[in-house]
């Protein structure tokens, strides 16, 4: 029976717990979109069937095989192949089931995109398998987006259980043991959230091939620097590298926060294993104690067990080396709203603001560098600038209010696709301040040149 694939989508997801047992034996297993064909049919019979209308009409196997959600039903093996689509549809309805990629799968990504960008590059320009090679490499591109964006709200999901639990350990919960929880944490950071991190460092380096920044930024040179000049397609190619770059920031978050329950952890399973350690050695000591006579059947003080164990050697001595140094007596009180007074009323003058050199150690986050592309694209084209530094200075201070020096450092780099900028003939050092740091620099001057007739 054929019908609108609206109907079959809508019956799916009234009955999407159904679908989700799916789901889960997938995960669960070798991660293949197959499930054995007795799995939903005691679903089907149990759950939907059971409910009223026409949706077990819609939903039983030979509908759903003839209408493309099950897209093979092999009798023989009693499996069913179920369509990515849905698997896809399935993922986003509930983002908890959502599937963390992996290290092979970044490094497909990857793979994917550096030979894109070289087969748009190797084609003539505007030629027919330059516009399919570049619409290739867009559809490319919109894909890892999603990917990568997806996968942030699944870890994002993934790390906020764990601190739940961790909240629950950290408040002496019993069901929680600190072993299991740093595996969980461990297994997170190594296999999920380190590749995604890696993926979409800006600064990632890599030997014999290139990252997807490093890919994306020779895409874009390409058009910049090139002899085509099409600034325009360069800076298009930016935006969308640093849209997909600024996860970069969530997954530093997310990287902080395991590492911090990590540390954590790995210090309570030191101790805990050291306490077992300790108790385990405790228990075989009194086993030569049991020997049945009245003496020499207890531990004493000089039991060879306490040899390595000396955390109780000293107390005295410290709680007298360290008593109280204060007698809060009654006019203890007295006294401090005096002192507190005198500091009042104590004249502090203001400290004197010393710049400081701007750095390389300044370094922006990939939302900040997108804005500030942004501004500057959608300024006017100029003729002449004669002092670029001084243009972007003004440019940026007035569209950013927590402006910045450190930002004109990036208006330079994301300006020069722009305009082919020179030094005058005679250079003029330069020098410019935010009131936090300062600037020296040589100026450089941008001129249209005139076209040739």
């Amino acid at each position: 029976m054929k019908l609108n694939r609206e109907i079959l989508i809508g019956a799916i997801i009234r009955h999407q717990k159904v679908f989700f047992n799916m789901l889960d034996y997938i995960d669960q297993h070798d991660g293949s979109l197959e499930i054995p064909e007795q799995l939903y049919i005691n679903d089907y019979n149990r759950i939907i069937c059971v409910g009223e209308g026409s949706d077990n009409l819609y939903l039983n196997i030979p509908t759903l095989v003839e209408n493309g959600i099950f897209i093979h039903h092999d009798k023989n093996s009693g499996m069913i192949t179920v369509e990515r689509v849905i698997i896809d549809l399935l993922r986003f309805l509930d983002i908890k089931r959502a599937k963390e990629l992996t290290d092979a799968d970044f490094e497909q990504m990857r793979a994917q995109l550096v030979s894109a960008v070289n087969h748009v590059m190797a084609q003539a320009l505007d030629s027919q398998p330059y516009t399919d090679a570049l619409s290739t490499f867009n559809n490319l591109m919109s894909e890892i987006h999603s990917k990568v964006k997806e996968n942030v709200y699944a870890l994002t999901a993934q790390v906020d259980s764990l601190a739940q639990e961790y909240k629950l350990y950290d408040t002496g919960a019993q069901q929680i043991n600190v072993s299991d929880l740093y595996n969980k944490v461990s297994d997170l950071y190594d296999r999920f959230v380190l590749p995604c991190y890696e993926f979409i460092n800006p600064s990632m380096d890599m030997v014999q091939t290139e990252s997807f920044s490093k890919s994306v930024q020779t895409l874009s040179d390409y058009y910049a620097f090139g002899e085509i000049k099409r600034y325009d397609m360069a800076n298009k190619i930016q935006l969308k590298k640093t849209v997909i770059s600024s996860y970069y920031k969530d997954i530093a978050l997310l990287t902080k926060k395991l590492e911090q329950f990590s540390s954590h952890l790995k210090k309570d399973r030191s101790y805990f294993l050291a306490m077992e350690s300790a108790y385990s050695e405790l228990l075989n000591s009194i086993i030569p104690l049991r020997h049945g006579r009245k003496k020499n059947k207890y531990l004493t003080v000089d039991s060879n067990v306490f040899n390595n164990h000396k955390v109780l050697e000293g107390l005295s001595s410290q709680k007298h080396k360290f008593s109280k140094r204060l007698t809060w007596d009654n006019q203890t009180k007295l006294r401090f709203k005096e002192y507190l007074v005198t500091v009042q009323e104590k004249d502090i003058r203001p400290k004197k603001t010393v710049l400081r050199p701007l750095t390389a150690a300044n370094k922006l986050d990939q939302d900040r560098l997108m804005r500030i592309s942004k501004i500057l694209y959608a300024a006017p084209n100029q003729t002449n600038i004669p002092n670029v530094h001084e243009f972007i200075f003004k440019l940026l201070k007035e569209a950013l209010e927590d402006f910045s020096l450190i930002d004109i450092l990036y208006g330079i780099e994301a300006i020069l696709p722009m305009y082919e900028t020179k030094l005058p003939s005679k250079p003029t050092q330069c020098k410019m301040d935010d009131g936090i740091h300062y600037l020296d620099y040589l100026q450089i001057e941008y001129k249209k040149e005139p076209a040739n007739v």
